[in-house]
């Protein structure tokens, strides 16, 4: 999905790419099809450039790569950094070569992709489940609504 698909998906047959690239449009989560190609994969882009909103923003793409323990590259943004740490190859500035480069560093290198899969699961586990994700999240619920209100309207056992 995005502004930029049909200019995707066009050059993509105009270089006979079909067979290795796969361009599905927005799925919904936790969809049976999306599932089955994050299980094939090698390597995560989230090709997002540089902007005032993606800088500041958790891509769920990201975190999905990690959970499944893939690597990925993507542009050098705040919140992606803050995300991926070291599971992601970061691009310098908004440039879509370096984006390639470390994208075929990836591909190259078995032993990197490993190492950085490991690293993006444990960060997952360790720094976004939702066991360690909750607490956090109804501390901020409680100091924007007060935590009366919360147990009141929602019955938080």
């Amino acid at each position: 999905s995005g502004t930029e698909f049909p200019r995707i998906e066009q050059l993509t047959r105009e270089l006979n790419l079909e067979d290795h690239v796969t361009l599905t449009g927005l799925l919904p989560p936790n969809s049976d099809e999306l599932l089955d190609i994050l299980a094939t994969a090698d390597v995560g882009v989230s090709p997002d450039p540089p902007s005032e909103m993606n800088d500041k923003s958790t891509m769920n793409k990201t975190l999905e790569y990690m959970a499944h323990g893939m690597p990925l590259v993507q542009f050098d943004l705040t919140e992606g950094r803050v995300s991926a740490g070291d599971a992601a190859l970061y691009a310098e500035g908004a440039s879509p070569e370096d984006l390639a480069r470390k994208l075929l560093q990836l591909l190259d290198d078995a032993d990197l992709r490993g190492a950085m899969g490991r690293i993006g699961r444990e960060r997952i586990e360790r720094l976004f489940a939702w066991e360690r994700q909750e607490p956090e999240l109804l501390a901020a619920y409680d100091h924007a609504f007060g935590e009366s209100v919360r147990r009141e309207r929602y019955a938080v056992e």
